[in-house]
């Protein structure tokens, strides 16, 4: 009778571990990378659509004059392009419902600035609040250079899409980093 001796195994005789391989990284970050591109094209999308909105804003040189069509009451916001250094109480506004009564305007509280497609900063300077549908007049002078343009606040236009835009890239960063987290974990307990 032959007798044979099995060896014991040494660890660099040992199969290798199952587990995670290391191409299981690749959903985690293939999930970041496309979140991540996602959120942000959707975030520039929605600003540079709401900077084309602007475009659509009524306009008028100083001094002068325009009418503004509105169809849903809402507040409408007054913003200055031209000279950095004119401030509210350097213009002479006035606003004028559709039956001819004034409407009370209030200096802009804070600081709100957009830029138009060719450059053109406008400043917010004030707002007033449309309680009808119908037009609105509004005369400018006391100052002899710029222009006046009227609309909604331009972060309205342009937060939402933006805040979308970081929201989805953020989740999918996280989401990323889980799983690949998962995947470290498994691939160590193996």
């Amino acid at each position: 009778m032959k007798t044979t001796i099995t060896p014991t195994p040494t660890p660099s005789t040992l199969p290798p571990r199952a587990g995670a391989s290391s191409t299981r990284y690749w959903p985690g970050l293939l999930i970041a990378v496309i979140g991540m591109v996602a959120g942000v094209a959707i975030g520039i999308n929605s600003y540079q659509d709401s900077q084309q909105q602007i475009d659509t804003f009524a306009r008028m040189s100083i001094p002068g004059e325009v009418t503004v069509q509105i169809d849903q009451p809402d507040q409408q916001v007054i913003y200055y392009e031209g000279v950095d250094s004119v401030g509210f109480e350097d213009l002479a506004i006035a606003v004028s419902d559709p039956t001819g009564v004034p409407v009370t305007i209030k200096p802009f509280d804070g600081e709100l600035i957009y830029e138009t497609t060719n450059l053109t900063q406008g400043h917010a300077m004030a707002t007033f609040d449309t309680d009808r549908a119908g037009t609105y007049e509004i005369q400018v002078s006391g100052v002899n250079s710029g222009q006046l343009t009227v609309g909604e606040s331009f972060s309205r236009l342009a937060l939402p899409g933006v805040l979308a835009g970081l929201v989805i890239a953020g989740l999918s960063v996280v989401a990323g980093l889980v799983l690949s987290l998962r995947t470290f974990m498994k691939r160590s307990r193996a």
